[in-house]
């Protein structure tokens, strides 16, 4: 059975608010005594951020020139009548040493459409146009 020490313990009113205010408690003694136990326990243990593995997902992956392909995108070449197959593993693709604008075919996470390198160049190339166009017009 876990005993409780009493020990009174000098912290900042500002801080008990705040605190109070990240957790929709308002400061009133007891009513914080779980909550800081709590928020001591995750400090001594913390667990890997949700956002953070998130955003770890989100920004794994290789950038070919203009086109940036996100973890887990597929590529398919053919030479002559054979297929090549490649994937998007961390920030490299793992596949043979053959790879072309023309020849490369890409088929993203989520999505069952093959669609040209090529094409996917061309496209971001636009978007990064009609952003530079946009900032570049006169202000009205």
């Amino acid at each position: 059975m876990m005993g409780t020490f009493s020990f009174p313990y000098r912290l900042p009113n500002e801080l008990m608010e705040e605190f109070g205010a990240f957790i929709g408690v308002h400061w009133c003694g007891l009513e914080m005594e779980a909550p800081i136990c709590d928020a001591i326990r995750a400090y001594m243990n913390p667990q890997p951020a949700a956002q953070a593995q998130r955003d770890a997902v989100i920004d794994a992956g290789y950038q070919w020139k203009q086109v940036f392909l996100p973890e887990g995108t597929r590529l398919r070449a053919s030479f002559g009548r054979t297929s090549y197959f490649a994937v998007v593993q961390g920030s490299e693709i793992r596949s043979g040493n053959r790879n072309a604008w023309k020849a490369v075919w890409l088929r993203f996470p989520g999505s069952e459409q093959w669609i040209l390198a090529d094409t996917c160049r061309a496209q971001q190339k636009a978007v990064i146009t009609r952003l530079f166009e946009a900032n570049e017009a006169p202000q009205a």
